[in-house]
């Protein structure tokens, strides 16, 4: 079995990444490392999963690879709080015999498509247009199809999935939504006007945001975290739920609440419930 393997070198040493390496290979799963593939440079490499070890910006980074190739990913937390990462480094040996024995369950993510001047980009938490460097409110019109257009005044906007409603979107004010709903979220980041609020899109619908004015200061495209484009006044993005999915690997019986009590003592953390 061939694996592409991404870790975050910030998290783990070389002597750990050893380590993992060494017990994957114990389970004849042969690793590329992630940061150095190239699907040209290494066309004969067929790998059959992706797994990640780090928090949620590793399993982000392995997100195009993994549409890319339509390959699932098995993903582990080292350290933060994480959302996306299946199994915490402690489960390795229990994850990796499920997934050896065909026992893990793979749950299919939507994803946003993002079109930016002939390009069109595959996320899988969200889309930021965001204010440069100076602080000064910059004025967007957002057009989500087939309704009125409307400005937002302010620091910018945030179009998340599901999966990415627990993302840098709930910090400004956004919806928790089910990260299995096929649905997207627009949220204003810090609106002058305070009734400008996050709308929950159908996967009908494309939404389009145009810069009216960034007040002589360069805007900010953000894809999954990444720094993708600088925008200027007149450009556009247009995003919508994407035709393509990612897969996840996980234990079956995913329980969205419970892990939103753990993580986030959503609805207070109560002694009985974990």
């Amino acid at each position: 079995m061939k694996a592409i393997v991404f870790f975050n070198h910030k998290r783990l040493d070389e002597e750990m990444i050893q380590k993992i390496i060494s017990f994957l290979g114990s389970f004849n799963i042969d690793v590329f490392i992630g940061g150095t593939f190239s699907g040209k440079q290494n066309h004969d490499y067929e790998p059959e999963v992706i797994m990640t070890f780090g928090g949620d910006g590793t399993v982000l980074r392995a997100v195009p690879f993994a549409v890319e190739r339509d390959l699932p990913i098995l993903s582990f937390k080292v350290g933060s709080v994480g959302f996306l990462a299946a199994f915490e480094l402690g489960e390795l040996e229990s994850a990796i015999g499920k997934f050896v024995d065909n026992r893990l369950h793979m749950e299919e993510r939507y994803l946003l498509e993002v079109s930016f001047k002939e390009k069109r980009y595959k996320v899988l938490n969200d889309c930021a247009v965001e204010r440069g460097d100076p602080s000064r409110t910059t004025s967007l019109e957002v057009e989500i199809e087939g309704f009125s257009a409307y400005r937002i005044v302010g620091d910018g906007v945030i179009l998340s999935t599901g999966t990415g409603s627990t993302a840098y979107n709930l910090s400004i004010g956004g919806a928790l939504v089910d990260p299995m709903a096929k649905v997207y979220q627009v949220t204003p980041v810090a609106p002058h006007n305070p009734f400008v609020g996050s709308i929950i899109v159908d996967s009908t619908r494309k939404t389009k945001v145009t810069v009216i004015d960034g007040k002589n200061a360069p805007m900010k495209l953000y894809l999954d975290g990444i720094l993708t484009a600088v925008l200027r006044d007149g450009d556009e993005i247009v995003a919508g739920i994407s035709g393509k999915k990612v897969k996840l690997l996980r234990d079956a019986g995913f329980d969205f609440v419970r892990v939103l009590k753990r993580k986030l003592a959503f609805g207070g953390r109560l002694k009985d419930d974990l």
